[in-house]
């Protein structure tokens, strides 16, 4: 039997992939899927939707193990308008608008962008960050941040400070000044891709759907779970219930690095010690109705940079993003700089996200030298566990990875 702890994207998939072949039993401690937990119900005209928080979208140039697994999940997605304006101390500096005609994809930035000497600044180290930030990375040496990075090769400080930095600190939800702390080569991987758009796609029936999909054909799931600790056996895993304990063949700890940590017995060092080197930052969510927030509707995002805050405000118009709202005032803000008026919030959450810096990569690789040991049965993995963004994406693929040593089976034949 296979034990998976945790029911976010990394232990759904581990779940789905896993047990066409094995008995699994999925547990999670909240009272919800993981992956759907944070969602938040609001009747509209008489219909309910459901909207999730965070609002999720992905890119199929980034996200192809992911696309895989929803492809073969039935899973349907949908590209969205994610246009989008940066605004720094009030004003805007640049903007870019996403398009579709005739089932074509396309983006470009906005007229205002060129403007002002910022927005032509960020738009002409955009083209050449796209252009050649690759080949200036494989020319150097040494380890650099995206900061010493960008500072080495004469971006602008508007490119780094005002669009770059801020833009990456929503894709990750975390500080500013963190994001110039990661590796060079994470962001340049993410962000320079050529000059080929791709769209962001979002879940058609949004996270319901998916979470319903992939726990179909999973016979035991435990909502509520509480579980105190896992300790090794005779060299199995065994989990340690308030109730009672329960041995398995494997056990597959998705949980965030930090919750995996405290779930460990002393029985499991090394592993606790690979953890120990990944770190988080809380980011809060507000779901609301505040149009003060979105007085312009004519992008799909608004970054907002003010050097008072260690992080931008960004609030999606998702009145203009899914069209079954029509326009409706709906919106949602991580790390507002201001809080909208009682009556106008729907729900608020806070969440914490996975950073990269320079001791990650020890993390990363104390869990790939422990996976690799002979008649394992203990498994941690999720979005921090592999090199790069840590995103559904990451998630995802550290799922397949441990599927594929338990299973021996590759990949494609998992899927």
């Amino acid at each position: 039997m296979i034990a998976i702890i945790g029911s976010g994207i990394t232990g759904l998939t581990s779940a789905w992939l896993l047990s066409k072949y094995y008995p699994v039993t999925l547990y999670e401690k909240h009272s919800e899927i993981g992956m759907a937990a944070f969602g938040a119900n609001h009747q509209i005209n008489g219909n309910v939707f459901e909207f999730d928080i965070p609002f999720r979208t992905i890119k199929r140039d980034y996200y192809p193990t992911l696309f895989q697994i929803y492809d073969k999940a039935g899973i349907q997605t949908r590209p969205v308008d994610y246009s989008f304006r940066v605004e720094s101390g009030g004003d805007p500096v640049f903007g870019f608008r996403s398009y579709s005609m005739f089932g074509a994809n396309f983006g470009m930035p906005t007229f205002d962008s060129f403007r002002n000497e910022k927005g032509i600044k960020i738009f002409y180290d955009l083209l050449r960050f796209y252009a050649n930030s690759k080949t200036d990375w494989s020319k150097e040496n040494a380890p650099l941040s995206i900061r010493q990075f960008l500072e080495k090769n004469k971006y602008s400080s508007e490119f780094i400070n005002e669009f770059l930095l801020p833009t990456f600190a929503l894709v990750n939800t975390c500080k500013t000044e963190t994001v110039g702390g990661y590796p060079a080569e994470t962001i340049i991987g993410y962000h320079s891709r050529g000059y080929a758009y791709t769209p962001q796609e979002t879940a058609r029936f949004g996270t319901r759907d998916i979470v319903n999909r992939l726990v179909g054909d999973i016979r035991n799931i435990e909502l509520g779970a509480k579980i105190k600790s896992i300790v090794s056996r005779k060299g199995k895993p065994v989990i340690q219930f308030e109730s009672g304990e329960k041995e398995f063949e494997h056990v597959i700890l998705t949980t965030q690095a930090n919750q995996a940590y405290h779930l460990l017995g002393d029985d499991f060092a090394k592993e606790k010690e690979a953890l120990s080197y990944f770190k988080y930052e809380p980011s809060d969510v507000i779901l609301h109705e505040d149009s003060s927030f979105f007085e312009k509707r004519d992008v799909s995002l608004v970054f907002r940079v003010n050097e008072k805050f260690d992080k931008p405000e960004v609030t999606l118009d998702l009145g203009r993003i899914v069209p079954e709202l029509k326009g409706r005032n709906l919106f949602q803000t991580w790390n507002p700089h201001s809080i909208p008026p009682k009556d106008k919030i729907l729900k608020t959450a806070q969440f914490e996200r996975p950073i990269v810096d320079e001791k990650t990569i020890f993390g990363i690789q104390g869990l790939a030298d422990l996976h690799k040991m002979e008649s394992r049965r203990l498994w941690l993995c999720g979005s921090y566990s592999l090199f790069g963004i840590p995103l559904l994406e990451a998630g995802a693929k550290s799922a397949m990875n441990v599927a594929e040593i338990i299973a021996g089976k590759s990949g494609s034949e998992l899927i």
